[in-house]
């Protein structure tokens, strides 16, 4: 316990008292907040319970693929060139038996000009591309194959970095290509979305459609919700609690809509609309595919929050039900796919390891020139300003 608070320690007497007491009281807070917050899920309980369906016996074991990438959280920068470096994988199981793996690797460069938000921006943009190229390459050998995130998040990245200017001719070719390939990924029948930091505020703004313009869920995620409510080996189907008539997003825009500000139904209705629509005007792509999709959370295991799912409703929610069935699909300890826990762990790139990359490439370009030009090469690796480079 001493080890833990030795730097508190070191404070005048007065000063540490001072902040016992400052503890004690945001203490005090957080215990109200807690009675408060399971006071109001109580409430909500009759309204949800209803919705809860029981998950089938335990089925045989299918082939499911995991995709999912890393990026370097560091880019080095060299004279005139910012690099960074991203790896995508996929693992292949059949329950818990390793079938195969595949590794792609892709380089990232853009010059210096660029602003550094324009490169993480594109490339963020360019590792999603790479997971749905793979992701539609296993779709020929696998019964189902998941992606990590919501089919079409990157759209709404990419708008952020078109409203700060940042969008040009390569970023819309990788863009379209990028939604392309996830259309063929939605449209196969056999693909879903594992939402792994779920921020949905869906029921508060079920809520809201209900006319209850300022209840508390709006400000909640329905992940702390259910976490509370849903007992385990059950799945909410957010359609059978909202119907289809608007997609997912669109409750949780609302949410954040009335959480706001206090409004009528019909500025709130148009500002949650516009929010979730305006990424593909923007850009003019059709959103078809966006609007068949939906989602649903499900609680395979005590003492672990659900796990939010993206599924097409081309698949029927009986099949898709037959895959979260299968026998030691999800992670005990996380709650998650265990192929979505799997591959992740198979493609993380150390913070450093982009130096190490570069200082690759500079010794092989030194080894293969053979001592020749060594004057250029020492001016072309050296940095643009001179910098610690971590």
């Amino acid at each position: 316990m001493a080890e833990e608070y030795i730097e508190w320690i070191k404070l005048p007497h007065d000063l540490q008292a001072k902040f016992f007491q400052e503890a004690e009281r945001e203490a005090e807070r957080i215990i109200k907040r807690i009675n408060d917050v399971q006071e109001e899920l109580n409430k909500l309980r009759p309204l949800l319970e209803k919705n809860f369906r029981r998950l089938g016996k335990p089925r045989e074991a299918e082939i499911v693929s995991a995709i999912d990438s890393s990026r370097s959280p560091v880019l080095s920068e060299r004279l005139g060139i910012r690099y960074g470096v991203f790896a995508t994988a996929r693992l292949k199981i059949r329950g818990l038996e390793r079938l195969g793996e595949e590794y792609e690797v892709g380089l990232f460069k853009r010059r210096q000009a660029f602003s550094r938000d324009k490169s993480k921006a594109f490339f963020s943009l360019l590792a999603t591309y790479a997971e749905r190229k793979m992701a539609v390459e296993a779709l020929d050998d696998s019964d189902l194959v998941l992606v990590d995130g919501s089919f079409y998040g990157f759209i709404y990245r990419a708008l952020e970095m078109k409203k700060q200017g940042l969008y040009g001719d390569e970023e819309r070719k990788v863009l379209e290509e990028t939604f392309r390939l996830t259309n063929k990924l939605v449209e196969s029948g056999k693909a879903l979305g594992v939402i792994k930091r779920s921020r949905s505020r869906i029921i508060g703004g079920w809520l809201v459609l209900k006319g209850e313009y300022s209840n508390p869920y709006t400000m909640t995620l329905d992940k702390l919700i259910l976490a509370h409510l849903m007992p385990a080996g059950s799945l909410l189907n957010y359609g059978d609690l909202t119907g289809y008539r608007h997609p997912p997003l669109f409750y949780t825009a609302l949410s954040r809509a009335a959480s706001l500000t206090q409004r009528r139904e019909r500025d709130l209705l148009r500002e949650a609309l516009d929010r979730v629509y305006q990424p593909f005007k923007s850009f003019n792509l059709p959103t078809s595919s966006f609007d068949s999709l939906s989602r649903l959370q499900v609680k395979p295991f005590p003492y672990v929050p659900p796990c939010e799912i993206e599924y097409p409703r081309r698949i029927s929610l009986s099949r898709v039900e037959e895959w979260l069935s299968q026998e030691n699909f999800f992670n005990e300890t996380t709650g998650l796919p265990t192929a979505i826990d799997l591959v992740d762990n198979l493609v993380n790139i150390p913070s450093r390891f982009t130096e190490e990359f570069v200082a690759e490439v500079e010794a092989r370009v030194i080894e293969k020139l053979e001592g020749k030009n060594i004057e250029m090469i020492q001016l072309f690796f050296e940095f643009l300003n001179p910098q610690k480079p971590y």
